[in-house]
């Protein structure tokens, strides 16, 4: 009995500690070090300010058909920086296919087409995705991504303008990672 006990005490300690380095990697998986920090704001879609033919419905919004630049509703959300820097913004958003998957998206300024697409890839319900601009690119491979904004401390707008029949619950403004 007396070459059990401690047996079975070195058993439980290496347990212990290969279940310390799993749950060690397990987070290093989860917070990858390239990922934005926490977000310095959140907004909520009912925050924005909507013209049509975007609605606001159940907490998000969305447009009912695909339309240009010229045709489509704005999302105007007005939102505050303390620090300057370079942010990301994330989004809650749905993207049921191809034909339901973007939107044109800028900060202070108008977006301009076709530069300033965001394409998302399709999701299954709401999920978070990570804003790019089309840039040069085309559909299915953004050029910027994910975009970095240069803000300056102090009052700013973002600019969501609808494209097609994507819907968006809310909207993080995350300091970039260096």
């Amino acid at each position: 009995m007396k070459i059990i006990y401690p047996l079975f005490l070195v058993c439980g300690l290496a347990f212990a500690a290969d279940a310390q380095e799993t749950t060690k990697a397990a987070t290093e998986t989860a917070a990858p070090t390239n990922a934005a920090a926490a977000p310095v704001v959140t907004l909520q879609a009912a925050d924005a300010t909507v013209t049509a033919p975007l609605v606001l419905t159940n907490g998000s919004f969305s447009q009912p058909d695909t339309t240009e630049l010229a045709g489509g509703g704005k999302a105007i959300f007005t939102f505050a920086i303390t620090n300057e820097g370079d942010y990301v913004i994330t989004a809650q958003i749905s993207a049921p296919d191809e034909g339901s998957n973007s939107f044109f998206i800028n900060v202070d300024a108008d977006p301009q087409d076709p530069l300033m697409v965001w394409d998302i890839d399709v999701t299954s319900g709401y999920e978070t995705r990570t804003v790019s601009w089309r840039g040069n690119g085309d559909a299915n491979s953004d050029e910027i991504s994910p975009k970095k904004f240069h803000l300056t401390a102090g009052d700013h707008k973002l600019i969501i303008v609808g494209r097609e029949p994507t819907g968006l619950k809310s909207v993080a403004i995350c300091p970039a990672a260096k």
